[in-house]
């Protein structure tokens, strides 16, 4: 955190002027024990509808915030992206998740694919979400971005078929990204795991007409393929 910032703190709950929030157990934790914010402390807190607040922490039988007043209110990025990131194990995932996250994707949705990595899936949905309020906090976003369910690759094509957002599957064997790829405002981002998709998946992603684009000659990891493609589209 830079000198003199507030923390920012994710409020599952509606949030006013004046009002006063209790906190739940996992919240109160996180900031007093981990992040040690002294009592009548200033924070800024948000809930993910594109607003924040700044507010006062408040240590009592019950920790609670009172909210002073609504910050001014920033550009909105007009950017529309979903990624769909192929399920990869934790390390990957969680850093492909939360650098999504850091860049401003709008939703992700974890894809099981032929070389996904196995596991407790709903035991890491839960760990996801909470990766992404984390990194929403870190990164001064005002949305939280949307995590989607877990969907097989073929289910997750049938359902977008008929969206009408441009789709990128990024692959290897795909073509250079142009100017063209760049000028539409909602993306959808196909991302494979460790190992990639293999050819009868990309034979698959290409009979429902999603274009398919390398990243240049390198191979890049999963997680890092997701932040190049999105640093791409956006052209910052």
């Amino acid at each position: 955190m830079q000198p003199n910032k507030l923390h920012r703190i994710y409020i599952n709950n509606n949030i006013t002027i004046n009002s006063e929030l209790t906190l739940d157990s996992d919240t109160h934790n996180h900031i007093k024990n981990v992040l040690r914010i002294k009592n009548n402390s200033d924070i800024i807190v948000f809930n993910g509808d594109g607003k924040e607040y700044l507010a006062e922490v408040n240590y009592t039988d019950k920790s609670t915030v009172s909210v002073k007043q609504e910050n001014l209110s920033r550009e909105i990025d007009k950017h529309n992206i979903i990624v769909a990131q192929s399920v990869s194990s934790a390390k990957h995932m969680n850093l492909a998740i939360q650098k999504s996250v850091e860049i401003g994707i709008n939703k992700i949705v974890p894809i099981i694919s032929e070389r996904s990595h196995p596991g407790d899936y709903e035991k890491k949905y839960s760990h996801w979400k909470n990766i992404i309020i984390h990194s929403t906090e870190q990164s001064n976003g005002l949305f939280l971005a949307e995590l989607d369910k877990i969907m097989k690759l073929e289910d997750f094509l049938i359902q977008m078929n008929n969206n009408m957002s441009h789709k990128i599957c990024f692959h290897m064997s795909g073509r250079k990204m142009s100017q063209a790829d760049k000028k539409y405002s909602s993306h959808i981002m196909l991302i494979g795991p460790e190992g990639g998709f293999s050819n009868s998946e990309i034979r698959l992603i290409e009979r429902y007409n999603w274009n398919i684009i390398g990243l240049g000659d390198r191979i890049l990891r999963t997680e890092t393929a997701a932040i190049v493609a999105q640093t791409l589209l956006r052209d910052f």
